[in-house]
């Protein structure tokens, strides 16, 4: 990734899991991705599994006319950070329609949320539940596992709720280690509904892009 051009703020968030730089290196690339798309101003954009809301922060400074944008994070300690850091970007921004959605991924499977957004960003768990020891703290294990769901829902609920042609962008980590390979999963659960491919990779974790094809 190239240096960063625009001031990352110093973000409210809790002393127990701190996001780390693949957030801000995420917005920054898909900020590039998008650049040339028309309407921007009209996009509906979802950062799913958001925590305290970086990825979806960051790429509204990026692009600044993104200015809808919902945050579906189930860990309700999230909220108050959340809403914290929206206050001191719109001093700096104004005003914007962030959204915290304190709700499980499965959620978006009903079909309230079918072809809804023109784009989804998400820096989700890494493991699942069975893959390394879990913390003494349960907050921290609902970071780093798939605890509240699993990776199938969330790439179908991804699918689901991404309009036709559109684009998501999710940051997974390479399963090799645990006998896993997330593309392939990927393709396996979306069949010929959907193209999907890595196209970067930031430290060691891939990008995967994920484009819900027209029926």
């Amino acid at each position: 990734m190239i240096k960063n051009e625009i001031y990352t703020y110093d973000y409210f968030q809790p002393s127990e899991y701190r996001f780390s730089l693949d957030s801000v290196f995420l917005a920054q690339k898909v900020a590039q991705l998008i650049k040339n798309s028309a309407n921007l101003s009209t996009w509906k954009v979802l950062d799913l599994c958001a925590g305290c809301g970086i990825i979806g922060l960051e790429l509204s400074l990026h692009q600044k006319d993104l200015t809808n944008i919902d945050f579906v994070e189930i860990q309700e300690v999230y909220r108050d950070y959340f809403q914290r850091n929206v206050e001191m970007l719109s001093q700096d921004q104004g005003p914007k329609n962030f959204n915290f959605m304190g709700i499980n991924y499965q959620t978006l499977l009903n079909n309230e949320y079918q072809n809804y957004y023109d784009l989804i960003v998400s820096n989700p768990p890494y493991f699942f539940k069975e893959e390394g020891l879990h913390s003494p703290n349960d907050f921290k294990n609902r970071c780093r596992f798939f605890l509240d769901s699993d990776f199938k829902t969330l790439i179908e609920a991804t699918y689901n709720c991404l309009k036709y042609n559109a684009y998501a962008y999710l940051l997974v980590r390479n399963g090799n280690h645990h006998g896993r390979a997330p593309l392939v999963d990927i393709k396996k659960i979306l069949g010929d509904k959907a193209d999907s491919q890595i196209i970067d990779n930031i430290r060691g974790t891939n990008i995967i892009e994920i484009r819900k094809k027209i029926p």
